[in-house]
């Protein structure tokens, strides 16, 4: 009897696992392709070249820079 207990919550534990997984992936894919249509849309670019190796203007390189591409806001409303 405790074998099958042991057995049906490792089964779950897994297909738990499974699930978890799959939804990360779906998400992940999903983010990039949205990623893909806005930089084809030109409202998401990504910056030129590699980065830079010094950060300016900070020492420690976690302050808040100024971005190194220009970001395209649009106005969204939500449903009432």
């Amino acid at each position: 009897m405790f074998a099958a207990v042991l057995i049906a919550a490792l089964s779950f534990a897994s297909v738990a696992t499974v699930l978890v997984l799959a939804d990360s992936g779906v998400r992940w894919w999903s983010a990039f392709g949205t990623l893909r249509e806005r930089m084809k849309q030109g409202y998401a670019s990504a910056g030129v070249g590699p980065r830079p190796a010094i950060i300016t203007g900070s020492a420690n390189g976690f302050g808040r820079q100024a971005r190194a591409y220009p970001v395209i806001r649009q106005a969204t409303q939500r449903a009432a």
